[in-house]
């Protein structure tokens, strides 16, 4: 049995250096928390890190981040909001937004850049938009230029909606896209002030810039949780399957392994010593549980026992029905 949880030990120092894959952009601007997910663990992110292909950069409230691509084009995300760098998917630099504010600046001649969403996706070559993603909505105002607005997992110009510059167009996961020709007002009360503005180019500053991420920590089950069961979901199996080498994560996963065939293989039998601190674990928590339950039992009893020695009150004189 320790074949298997040393090759797992293996590949969870393996997955806590960051990965070589295709450089994306450079960070230009930051503001407050934020932090980047490479492999499997996060890193604090600074102005002038380069980010790659797969990465996820996830803003605290109240922060921005903004990444300028290779390509030209510029996305600045206002927190909370997560934004997962997909890569060239289709001919189209694709990003996925699944919470949160994003003003995007597509640029010609490069290729299309594609933002994809919970709800929907906004498509463009040369617009410049602000979009507002969550689980249940998606909200797209077009400030210039003409993006194509779709159904979720569908891109290009088939079947979409052209928006050009001025138009509003917004949705409900249970309700058809509308097309408005200015923004709702409860939109622009909620729009970050700074994305009003032109967002400043400041990708020649770091041109020549190179940032050493610090690591921080393992990405725990519960972040990964949503990536596991989202659309990139393959490669975020493939990548996080290190982490199966960690018990709590393990622990985690076996609890719900029917959500998870692909691991099934990988998870094996659980590895003695985790078993072991799983097992002492469940039992102290069940301890915990049952002096609880005790201990409320015996003030209830001790409560009705106080009630039962009181004398009875007679009744008031101004007792609604009279006395008894």
């Amino acid at each position: 049995m320790k074949g298997p949880a040393i090759l797992l030990g293996c590949l969870a120092l393996l997955s806590a250096a960051p990965c070589h894959a295709a450089e994306t952009g450079v960070v230009t601007v930051l503001d407050g928390s934020v932090r980047l997910l490479r492999g499997a663990t996060w890193y604090k992110l600074v102005e002038g890190a380069r980010v790659q292909d797969g990465d996820v950069i996830e803003a605290a409230e109240r922060a921005q981040v903004q990444l300028e691509v290779s390509t030209g084009d510029i996305l600045n995300a206002a927190g909370p909001a997560s934004l997962l760098l997909a890569g060239k998917q289709q001919g189209a630099a694709e990003f996925y937004l699944p919470q949160g504010w994003l003003k995007l600046i597509a640029k010609p001649p490069g290729p299309a850049l594609r933002l994809r969403t919970p709800v929907g996706t906004v498509e463009g070559s040369d617009a410049v938009a602000a979009v507002r993603a969550s689980a249940s909505a998606l909200e797209v105002f077009v400030e210039s230029g003409t993006a194509h607005v779709n159904e979720p997992g569908r891109s290009g110009q088939a079947g979409g909606i052209e928006a050009r510059g001025g138009d509003f167009v917004g949705r409900g996961t249970d309700k058809p896209f509308t097309v408005a020709g200015v923004a709702p007002q409860a939109f622009v009360s909620a729009l970050p002030r700074y994305f009003m503005s032109s967002l400043p180019a400041r990708g020649e500053y770091f041109r020549t810039t190179r940032v050493e991420l610090a690591a921080d920590r393992p990405i725990s089950y519960a972040e990964a949780e949503p990536w596991l069961t989202g659309p990139y979901r393959a490669g975020f199996i493939k990548r996080l399957q290190p982490r199966l080498a960690d018990p709590a994560f393990r622990a985690a996963v076996t609890a719900s392994n029917q959500s998870y065939p692909e691991w099934g293989a990988a998870l094996g039998p659980v590895p003695a010593a985790a078993a072991g601190a799983t097992l002492q674990q469940t039992r102290a928590n069940e301890a915990e549980k049952n002096a609880a339950q005790a201990k409320a039992k015996e003030s209830e009893k001790s409560a009705e026992q106080a009630k039962a020695k009181e004398p009875e009150k007679p009744a008031p004189w101004w007792w609604p029905f009279g006395r008894k």
